[in-house]
């Protein structure tokens, strides 16, 4: 693919981005001469069983995210297919994404990111009107060109099932922009787009995401965990207003949150006309919202070292290393994650080990306010000792079984009924750290809230007397 000079009619020119399902290309349509964005998707991604019924349903989705008409929305042209790709012929944005944008500039105010947010709702709304849900709304999927026009992409790609796709195109990712729906697994509708349009708001508002860790614990906090209200993070003294609206946003029930976009844009333009309190060193004034300046959040990685890390990477995973570290850095709270994220990437643990000696060698060392995951730390189940403490005439008996996978899968699933999906990743981490059952079902029962954590002990037989 690296070599392919044409799709069809168009021509392409140059590589634009890679992902997990195939490479994007900057195209050029002869016939109206014009620029194109070329998505592909590579067919051997795709379960050959469901191959015929993919498909179908991704030429569906193209089709309807071809009738969305709207300034907001990258316009979809065309699909086709050859025999190693199915792509789809998009309109090509001139720009940038969304955090790479606000990166790019020497610094933002409030009333610029309700402009780029309200420009988000509009599309939405327009989208939704015609029964059409996005289902992957988050600052990679959203593009600015440089006069601050934010264009939707991915409408109709997002909504096809990635379950059909091999373990290649999943190997990382975080759900930090998903619904509690979608994180169970549940179905959807238009207002887990808006869940997340509120996602994008609160870490546009203060910096970073309301949701922060890695998967498997972001996930469990978007489902039971209310996030942090944005005036505690925010560089400027917000009203209670802005609280009040992301807390509706981020409602963990679907009827709790804005009933519809237009609803939602209403609501942050009617919050961008009011005055906050700016504190100048000689005391506060009270000013337009709007016109307050935001602090740029600081990447984790300089360039320099991204590159360092991507090039190390790419001995242990080869070519996707680069997309890998670049996925893992925008969803990163800090090195210490990105360890961890980049480190659960790669199964064997010999090999993981050595990626996190390198990695710590090439940043400069990490360090956890936790003291550091179990992956930072490069340790295995089989380095873990538990002592007994003396006098402790309860725990002498107790004979400890041993983990091994039949139980591990058994008690996954088990684990997906209180859940969802995220049982897998959840009980993966927990096997890599325990070093009996008894451990493993106590650590992945650990984030379960209490009524749960008894049902799951009983179904699993570690019920507590």
């Amino acid at each position: 693919m690296s070599r392919l000079d044409r799709l069809g009619k168009y021509e392409v020119r140059r590589v634009l981005g890679s992902g997990g399902w195939g490479t994007v290309y900057l195209g050029f349509d002869p016939d109206i001469e014009r620029d194109v964005a070329i998505k592909t998707i590579r067919k051997d991604l795709i379960d050959a069983d469901l191959a015929t019924e993919f498909m179908a349903r991704f030429h569906n989705e193209a089709r309807a995210a071809g009738r969305l008409h709207h300034p907001n929305i990258v316009g979809v042209y065309e699909f086709g297919e050859d025999s190693l790709v199915t792509y789809i012929v998009m309109e090509y944005v001139d720009g940038a994404g969304l955090r790479d944008f606000l990166l790019s500039q020497s610094g933002f105010t409030f009333g610029q990111l309700v402009a780029l947010v309200t420009q988000l709702l509009d599309a939405l709304e327009y989208a939704h009107e015609r029964r059409i849900v996005h289902r992957d709304i988050k600052p990679s999927n959203l593009l600015v060109t440089s006069a601050g026009v934010l264009k939707v992409a991915d409408f109709g790609i997002a909504r096809i099932d990635r379950s059909n796709l091999t373990s290649f195109g999943t190997v990382i990712g975080t759900p930090s922009y998903m619904s509690p729906e979608q994180c169970r697994g549940n179905e959807t509708d238009a207002r887990s787009d808006l869940f997340s349009a509120g996602v994008v708001l609160y870490e546009l508002v203060t910096g970073h995401r309301p949701f922060l860790g890695p998967a498997e614990t972001v996930a469990h906090r978007i489902c039971n965990e209310e996030p942090a209200p944005p005036s505690l993070h925010a560089a400027f003294k917000l009203p209670p207003a802005v609280d009040q609206l992301l807390a509706r946003a981020l409602a963990k029930k679907p009827e709790a949150r804005f009933p519809t976009a237009g609803a939602f844009r209403d609501a942050l333009q009617d919050v961008a006309k009011l005055g906050v309190e700016v504190d100048h060193g000689q005391g506060t004034t009270v000013v337009d919202i709007g016109t307050v300046m935001l602090k740029r959040p600081a990447p984790i990685l300089d360039g320099a070292t991204m590159d360092s890390v991507e090039h190390e990477l790419a001995r242990f995973l080869g070519p996707m290393a680069k997309v890998m570290v670049h996925r893992a850095v925008a969803v990163s709270r800090d090195r210490a994650d990105l360890c961890l994220m980049l480190s659960e990437c790669i199964d064997d643990p010999d090999t993981r080990r050595k990626f996190v000696e390198v990695f710590n060698k090439t940043t400069g060392g990490v360090r956890s306010s936790a003291g550091g995951s179990n992956a930072a730390r490069g340790t295995t189940r089989a380095t873990r000792v538990t002592h007994t403490p003396p006098g402790d005439s309860r725990l002498k008996s107790v004979v400890l079984q041993p983990l091994d996978d039949a139980f591990i899968d058994r008690v996954t699933r088990s684990l997906a009924l209180h859940i969802g999906p995220i049982a897998r990743i959840v009980a993966r981490k927990a096997a890599h750290q325990a070093v009996s059952r008894e451990e493993f079902v106590r650590l992945v029962a650990a984030d379960l809230d209490a009524d749960a954590r008894v049902a799951f002990l009983r179904d699993t037989g570690h019920a507590q007397g």
